[in-house]
């Protein structure tokens, strides 16, 4: 009787490789004591964390956003410790001046302050206007380093009178492309949707976690969002454009390798009453449920991480076809777009001299 496969994380406590151990060990296989006994490791599922950071980090993001495809995020400042007296100075000239008469409040400007590099909603603060942006920068406690500064999108598309955001899965490669998951769900806030001035964040931000505490959202499959079918194809079209961006920033960043790896994006949008749609955020191995039963797991998760290991652990480690053909999934890029060895040269060529 053949040996069983094996498998080697050095740790499984995050969710992807929870969730992706837990299977294997359902399907048989055997956790491997080190990496060289394994046919699947943490290297599958390492890209380039130098690069991937681009999508993970808010201001990175940002930037790449900015300088591409602006239009795709609301209204976005990089605000620092060095920087915030001068983007401050900039939002009052762009935004406060009303027939060159400086307006304390403006209609429909409010701001969302996001730190860069954290998640779960922590110390996410909302601004009324620019004289409390102003009060919160020049107090000493303040959490410091990088910052968003966002145009808070005043007029939300709403689900049962509450305001709602969708997340949805990107699995890149450096082998095969970009595949985005077909099924995803909404977050949905707790609270009806009104303009009470920020008192409750948990109106206005619908993150599962808010300041370390349940927010007590509720979460829906996008099966029931009635048009669902064409708002995912504007979301292909986002998250194309996003790629595109980065890749054209970093040449090798998919650069194909004897180790063929993926890695999963959870991309987090908004959509607003005149049916627009935004790019809100992207985060690098999203959170999922693990030791809990959650409400989406057989209408979601359990599907979505099998697919995850009949249409890539599976593919990668033994070297066979994807189980169902990437049925579930729409490749938003394909291998060829994803890396040439022409545009690898000239970038390199252009950052020697």
């Amino acid at each position: 009787m053949p040996n069983p496969p094996k498998f080697y994380f050095f740790s499984a406590k995050m969710a992807t490789k929870f969730h992706i151990a837990k299977r294997l060990l359902e399907a048989g296989w055997q956790e491997a004591a080190n990496k060289e006994e394994a046919i699947f490791s943490d290297a599958n599922l390492t890209l380039n964390d130098e690069i991937s950071n681009h999508l993970e980090y808010k201001h990175l993001l940002a930037h790449l956003v900015m300088k591409y495809s602006p239009n795709l995020m609301p209204l976005t400042y990089c605000i620092n410790d060095s920087n915030y007296q001068q983007i401050l100075a900039k939002i009052v000239h762009e935004h406060y001046m009303v027939n060159n008469v400086y307006e304390k409040n403006v209609k429909d400007l409010k701001w969302i302050l996001k730190p860069s590099m954290l998640n779960n909603a922590d110390n996410i603060l909302l601004f009324n206007n620019v004289e409390e942006l102003k009060a919160h920068f020049s107090n000493p406690k303040r959490l410091g380093g990088e910052h968003i500064l966002q145009r808070y999108l005043f007029n939300p598309d709403l689900i049962d009178g509450r305001k709602y955001t969708f997340r949805i899965s990107a699995v890149i490669t450096n082998y095969g492309g970009v595949y985005l998951y077909k099924h995803g769900y909404v977050n949905i806030s707790a609270h009806l949707f009104e303009d009470d001035g920020f008192k409750n964040k948990k109106i206005h931000i619908t993150n599962y976690v808010l300041d370390g505490n349940f927010s007590h959202i509720e979460q829906r499959p996008t099966q029931v969002i009635e048009d669902f079918p064409q708002i995912y194809l504007k979301m292909c079209e986002i998250v194309t454009t996003i790629l595109k961006s980065l890749i054209q920033e970093a040449p090798y960043y998919l650069q194909p390798k004897n180790i063929k790896s993926f890695e999963i994006f959870g991309f987090d949008f908004i959509r607003d009453q005149n049916k627009k749609l935004w790019l809100l955020e992207i985060n690098q191995a999203p959170d999922a449920p693990t030791f809990e039963e959650n409400k989406l797991d057989n209408i979601l998760w359990e599907g979505f991480w099998q697919d995850i290991i009949d249409e890539f652990v599976i593919p990668v480690a033994q070297n066979v076809p994807p189980k169902r053909g990437f049925a579930h999934y729409t490749q938003v890029l394909k291998a060829k777009e994803c890396y040439s060895p022409y545009k690898h040269f000239f970038y390199h060529m252009k950052h020697l001299f």
